[in-house]
């Protein structure tokens, strides 16, 4: 399951926009036929949540001081002492674009964070920074870019998976006789989560999508590296470009991504539950000590809880 998180852009705002915008050149393509009919009600694809921010200059002069300072404080220039060099002699030597892009940083932060709550926006990741006017003297200017939880409409999804699930068990011919009871869960599973994705309709918010296909394809690279093989070797064996590939996972990403809101929506009215004494008791089955105390973070306890959420709403759904 994905881990989605509020995030705030102070984290990020030195990255250029020439590589969010390169970032989002390969990915565009790669959401598939249905982006580019974002403007379609039926498009599984949704718009991403964009808005302005625009921090006055005088908020970037003190912000860029505070930067100096800081820089100052670790930066090592022959003939003095770390931390000790005159503030107009490090601005000199190191650069005002350096600074600018931790003044940036530094004021981002809050801005993102008061107009989300002005706006009474619910971002669920990190968001992207595109930088649209930073010059001296002038209030900066930034797009964001990010995502909110998306609307997840159920039909009759009790009854359509009820009916899957029998058709399913129906022997035909051609088919292996086995009786529906004895089928693998995995099978089982199929039919239900089809059955779902025929019948609920979400739109995925593209940058979820482009932020799933860049996950998988970090792994995929990864799992090359170790195994000491390029990535165009890898291409040429699976005969596909990278533009097939990222299309490949663009599909399949956004087929887990509804999977898991319309399972979300599923848990909610069904008022699936996971209380604190099932974490514990997952987090007590861990045979490595050592994992078992990383996953006493807040933040590991809650991807726990969803991942416990999501197998007692599939749990539900196999015993209709």
């Amino acid at each position: 399951m994905t881990k989605t998180q509020t995030k705030d852009p102070s984290s990020i705002a030195s990255k250029t926009h020439d590589h969010a915008d390169h970032d989002q050149t390969h990915n565009h393509d790669h959401a598939g036929h249905a982006h580019s009919h974002n403007d379609s009600a039926s498009s599984p694809i949704g718009e991403n949540l964009k808005f302005t921010i625009s921090i006055p200059w005088k908020t970037i002069q003190i912000e860029y001081a505070k930067a100096l300072q800081a820089i100052a404080q670790e930066v090592e220039l022959k003939g003095f002492r770390k931390g000790k060099a005159p503030l107009n002699i490090v601005e000199e030597k190191v650069g005002k674009t350096k600074i600018y892009e931790e003044t940036a940083s530094r004021a981002l932060g809050p801005a993102y964070a008061e107009e989300v709550q002005k706006k009474g926006y619910k971002p669920i990741v990190e968001p992207q920074v595109h930088p649209k006017s930073l010059e001296e003297n002038k209030d900066w200017v930034f797009e964001i870019e990010t995502a909110e939880m998306p609307k997840v409409t159920l039909d009759n999804y009790q009854e359509a998976v009820r009916g899957a699930k029998a058709k399913d068990a129906i022997w035909t011919p051609g088919k292996d006789e086995k009786k529906a009871e004895e089928q693998s869960e995995e099978s089982k599973l199929k039919v239900i989560f089809q059955a779902l994705l025929e019948t609920s309709t979400v739109q995925i918010p593209e940058l979820l999508v482009r932020a799933e296909v860049h996950r998988a394809l970090s792994r995929l690279v990864s799992q090359l590296d170790r195994l000491h093989i390029p990535l165009d070797d890898y291409l040429k064996s699976v005969k596909k470009t990278t533009d097939e590939l990222r299309q490949e996972y663009a599909v399949s990403s956004l087929t887990q991504l509804q999977l898991e809101f319309i399972l979300g929506e599923i848990a909610k009215q069904e008022k699936v539950d996971v209380s604190e004494k099932d974490i514990d008791g997952m987090i007590a089955a861990i045979p490595d000590e050592q994992i078992r105390k990383t996953a006493q973070t807040p933040s590991e306890r809650m991807y726990i809880k969803s991942t416990l959420l999501r197998r007692k709403t599939i749990e539900r759904l196999l015993a209709l």
